[in-house]
């Protein structure tokens, strides 16, 4: 069950990878899951904030986290906060290491990061900004990232089907895209 998720979700024909209905795992705002089924897990609610999608097809362990900002101040946090997407990424790969996924032969896919309000600050917008780390922090970690889906002025959905490695995009609009 995700960090600090209540409940189950429902991926329904159409709006999930797979063909029929499954029990989801759901991931909310500020929260991260990693399994080792092959469940749909299942995130809406990104628009400046950024989904990962974590894959290690040879162990069949996934993970999804949501974050919502680029960097935590990590001498007032002393635990990993997934709202942040550093200490969020971190610990996400623990439990990613701990259910037996290797990060240097995992991938990654990258969604959100979308403009929800105009901003000129340095260092663009928090979308923009949250990109820029997951991108930084998965390099760091030596972990390629496969696809990404970023940017715009639309919130999305994400499903990702740690079977087939897809994810599926639903944007407000009603755009479906498939990485």
């Amino acid at each position: 069950m995700p960090k600090g998720a209540v409940g189950g979700g429902t991926c329904k024909r159409g709006d999930s990878v797979v063909d029929s209905e499954y029990e989801c795992i759901p991931v909310g705002v500020a929260e991260y899951a990693v399994t080792g089924e092959t469940r749909p897990l299942k995130t809406s609610g990104v628009g400046s904030c950024v989904a990962v999608a974590l894959h290690d097809p040879d162990h069949e362990v996934s993970g999804l986290l949501h974050f919502m900002l680029p960097e935590s101040d990590s001498r007032t946090r002393p635990e990993p906060d997934a709202k942040f997407a550093d200490t969020g990424l971190e610990a996400m790969l623990d439990e990613f290491e701990r259910e037996g996924g290797v990060p240097d032969r995992s991938w990654a896919k990258l969604v959100g990061g979308a403009t929800m309000i105009e901003f000129s600050g340095a260092g663009g917008s928090i979308g923009d900004q949250n990109v820029a780390a997951a991108k930084a922090l998965l390099e760091a970690y030596g972990i390629p990232v496969r696809a990404v889906e970023v940017g715009g002025s639309a919130g999305r959905s994400i499903t990702f089907d740690p079977s087939s490695g897809d994810v599926v995009i639903r944007t407000a609009g009603g755009t479906i895209v498939r990485k």
